[in-house]
């Protein structure tokens, strides 16, 4: 009974510490976008035996057309922060809503440089964001309010009939709402 109880003591101690030493890491997800530092001590995590349902809400920008909406990269960094500490992709289920001066972030390449005589900043972020699950909805309101047309949005971004819309319907089926703006 002895030996037992020691082997039963050792074998969870031994366990547990390796379990903090080998925590599973899914990260980084893009490897272009979304930098983040790894921390030796965090305090809070999120679980990873859940799914996680986000919704990003974007409506501002940067005023200068050649930069990156670093709300949109913010997406990228919650994926590769949240990977690199045990969710995997599959349990991030996130969609991004663009309205505002956001909008011309859902440009496609050909409408973006017509329309701002510079390459698009944000077509390959939004691209592998799509590609890794994320859902890009642009306003319809704004959409138009600004002079656009559907065949002026990116493949990646589908249109919601209005940025509430969009907020709405997704925080009705239990998404949590991010909002920097």
């Amino acid at each position: 009974m002895k030996y037992f109880l020691f082997f039963l003591i050792v074998s969870t101690t031994l366990c547990q510490v390796n379990g903090q030493k080998n925590k599973t890491s899914y990260g980084p997800v893009f490897e272009d976008f979304g930098q983040v530092y790894p921390l030796e001590q965090v305090d809070l995590l999120l679980d990873t035996d859940k799914t996680y349902k986000v919704i990003f809400d974007i409506s501002t920008d940067e005023k200068k057309s050649d930069v990156m909406n670093p709300l949109i990269n913010t997406v990228a960094r919650f994926m590769n922060m949240h990977a690199q500490n045990g969710l995997a992709v599959d349990q991030m289920d996130i969609v991004v809503v663009l309205h505002g001066a956001a909008t011309k972030n859902a440009l496609n390449e050909k409408a973006f440089k017509k329309k701002f005589k510079n390459k698009h900043p944000n077509e390959k972020l939004l691209k592998e964001l799509n590609e890794k699950g994320v859902q890009i909805y642009v306003c319809g309101q704004s959409m138009k309010s600004q002079g656009y047309e559907a065949k002026d949005i990116s493949e990646s971004v589908k249109i919601s009939l209005s940025a509430m819309t969009a907020l709405v319907k997704f925080q009705s089926e239990g998404y949590q709402l991010i909002n920097f703006n």
